[in-house]
C-alpha cells in the first residue's frame, strides 16, 4: 500500500504515494502498491509496468520527467494483471511506445471480464480497460535507449502464463514482474484465475531467472530480490506443493487439509509479513492444481473472511428496527465483532425493508474487516457490505446514511491507494442533501471530503474540511488526527 509520510500510525496523515529506488544512474525501483522498473539510457528511459491506476501512473510519470529530463520512451508490461497494465495511456499520451507480449496482449481481452470481476468486489474502483500494446515484445525484441540495451525475454510460466522477463546486461539486473514477490507472503496467482503455483513451473521460471546470473532482480511487488529473496520464495513454493500433494494423498478433503496445515504451520511462514496474499491462499492454489474445483481460481470454494458467531443470536430482540440496532450497538460496543455481524444480518432478515438496519450492517462489516490481515481477505467483508448498501439505496435512494457509508468507502479506497476520489466525493456530495443526518453525520461528510482533497494533494482544501468537520462536532476524532498531518 501507499506508504504514510507523517506521523506514524496516524491513518489520515498525508501520503507519498511511491518512492524512487537508486539502484544505479542508469536503474531504478519505483516502489509502491505495485512496483515499476525504471531504465534510464543516453536517449531516454523505459518503464516496465505501468501502475494500477491513471493517478499513480501520472506521479510516477511526473516523477521521471522532473527527475531524468529526458523522454519516455517505451512502457512495457510484464504480464496482463491490472495493477501492472492500467497506466498505459498515461505514459501514452506522452509518446511512449506500449510493449507487450502476443501472449499478454491476448490475456488481457480474454481474462479482463473475471479480473474486473474480481477486484471491484475487492473495492477496487478500476476504471477503463488498459490499453493494448503497439508492438509485441517478440518483435522488438530489444530496447535500445542509447547506451543501454535491455533484452525482451518469452518468460516460463509462473503467477501468470504470460510474462515477460527483461534483462540488462550491462547492469546486470532482471526485471521479473510478478514471478518474483517480497517482502511480503506471495500472492501466488489471481484467486479468480486458473495460473500460478498449481505446480512446479514457477520452480523452473526461478531457476531461468537465476541464469542470467543477475546481481539484483526488480520483482512485481516488494524489495529488490538477491539470493535470500529468491531461497525464500522457492523455499514457500516447494513447501506448499509439496504439503498439500501429501494431504490429498492421504485422502483429506480441502476443508481438512486447510485446517490441519494452518493448525500445522511452521513458524518460519507465520513470521512473513501478510499483506496481499496469505499461506491459505497457497493452500487453495496448490489444491487447485490437483483437483477440479468446476470454475477457474479458488475464490468461488475459498471460506469466507467474514467473522461470524451464531451464539450471539440467543441476545436477539423480538421488537422493531430501534430494538435490533440497540442490541448490535451493545454487542459492539463489547468487543464481539463476530456476534455484532451475525446479529445485523438476522436484523436485516427480520425486516428486509429496512434501510437503517442494513445501512448497520454494513458499518459491522466494515468494522470487521479490520481484524482481516490480508486486503484481498477484506474483500469478503466490503463487497457484502457494498451488497448491503446497494439494498438500502433500492429502498430509498436519498438515504444519506448509506451514501454517506458508500462515498466513504470509496474516498478511503482512493486515499490509500492513490486514485481519483471523484466517486467518493459525489456520493458525500449526496449524502449531504439529507436533512436526516445527525449532527456526527455531518461531520463525518465533512471530514471524507477532507480526505479526498488530501487524496488529490489538495492540502489548503483538506484542513478546510476538516475545520469544518470539528465545526458540526467538536470530538470528532478523526478530524482531529487529520489536522495533525
Amino acid at each position: 500500500m501507499a506508504r504514510p509520510s507523517a506521523a506514524a500510525g496516524n491513518p489520515f496523515a498525508p501520503r507519498d504515494y511511491g518512492r524512487l529506488e537508486t539502484l544505479s544512474p542508469r536503474v531504478h525501483l519505483w516502489r509502491n502498491i505495485v512496483n515499476s522498473s525504471v531504465f534510464v539510457g543516453e536517449r531516454g528511459i523505459a518503464v516496465f509496468d505501468t501502475q494500477v491506476n491513471h493517478a499513480l501512473a501520472r506521479r510516477l510519470r511526473a516523477h521521471l520527467e522532473r527527475t531524468f529530463a529526458k523522454p519516455i520512451l517505451y512502457a512495457v508490461n510484464t504480464h496482463y494483471h491490472w495493477d501492472h497494465t492500467n497506466g498505459n495511456a498515461v505514459f501514452k499520451e506522452v509518446g511512449a511506445t506500449i510493449v507487450a507480449s502476443r501472449r499478454t496482449a491476448v490475456a488481457m481481452v480474454e481474462r479482463a471480464p473475471r479480473q474486473k470481476g474480481f477486484l471491484a468486489s475487492r473495492g477496487f474502483d478500476l476504471g477503463p480497460d488498459p490499453l493494448q500494446p503497439d508492438v509485441y515484445a517478440e518483435d522488438l525484441a530489444r530496447i535500445d535507449l542509447g547506451g543501454l540495451t535491455i533484452e525482451l525475454v518469452h518468460g516460463l510460466d509462473a503467477e501468470t502464463a504470460d510474462p515477460t522477463i527483461a534483462w540488462c546486461a550491462a547492469e546486470r539486473v532482471a526485471v521479473a514482474g510478478d514471478t518474483v514477490m517480497t517482502g511480503s507472503f506471495p500472492i501466488f496467482g489471481q484467486p479468480s484465475q486458473r495460473e500460478g503455483l498449481e505446480d512446479a513451473g514457477w520452480l523452473a521460471a526461478l531457476d531461468q531467472l537465476r541464469a542470467f546470473k543477475p546481481e539484483a532482480i526488480l520483482p512485481g511487488h516488494g524489495p529488490v530480490a538477491r539470493d535470500a529473496e529468491m531461497q525464500l520464495l522457492e523455499r514457500i513454493c516447494r513447501y506448499f506443493l509439496d504439503e498439500v500433494a501429501k494431504h490429498r494423498a492421504a485422502g483429506r478433503d480441502l476443508a481438512e487439509t486447510m485446517r490441519v496445515m494452518e493448525d500445522e504451520m511452521p513458524a518460519w511462514l507465520t513470521r512473513i509479513p501478510v499483506v496481499w496474499g496469505t499461506p491459505r491462499y497457497a493452500i487453495l492454489r496448490a489444491w487447485a492444481g490437483l483437483a477440479d474445483l468446476g470454475q477457474p481460481g479458488w475464490q468461488h470454494v475459498k471460506p469466507s473472511a467474514i467473522p461470524r458467531d451464531a451464539a450471539a443470536l440467543t441476545r436477539a430482540p423480538r421488537g422493531d428496527a430501534a430494538a435490533w440496532r440497540e442490541a448490535i450497538a451493545q454487542v459492539t460496543e463489547g468487543g464481539d465483532v463476530a456476534g455484532a455481524v451475525s446479529l445485523a444480518e438476522a436484523a436485516c432478515a427480520a425486516h428486509p425493508g429496512s434501510p437503517e438496519l442494513l445501512t448497520t450492517l454494513a458499518a459491522t462489516l466494515i468494522a470487521a474487516s479490520r481484524g482481516v490481515e490480508s486486503v484481498l481477505e477484506k474483500g469478503d467483508c466490503f463487497d457484502a457490505a457494498r451488497a448491503a448498501l446497494d439494498a438500502a439505496l433500492r429502498i430509498d435512494p436519498g438515504y444519506g446514511p448509506a451514501l454517506l457509508q458508500l462515498g466513504q468507502f470509496f474516498t478511503m479506497m482512493a486515499f490509500r491507494n492513490g486514485d481519483d476520489p471523484r466517486h467518493g466525493e459525489s456520493l458525500l456530495e449526496k449524502a449531504s442533501a439529507d436533512p436526516r443526518l445527525s449532527r456526527r453525520q455531518r461531520a463525518e461528510v465533512a471530514f471524507y471530503r477532507g480526505i479526498a482533497a488530501r487524496a488529490r494533494g489538495d492540502e489548503l482544501d483538506a484542513k478546510r474540511r476538516f475545520g469544518e468537520a470539528l465545526a458540526a462536532d467538536a470530538g470528532y476524532h478523526p478530524a482531529m488526527l487529520a489536522t495533525m498531518g
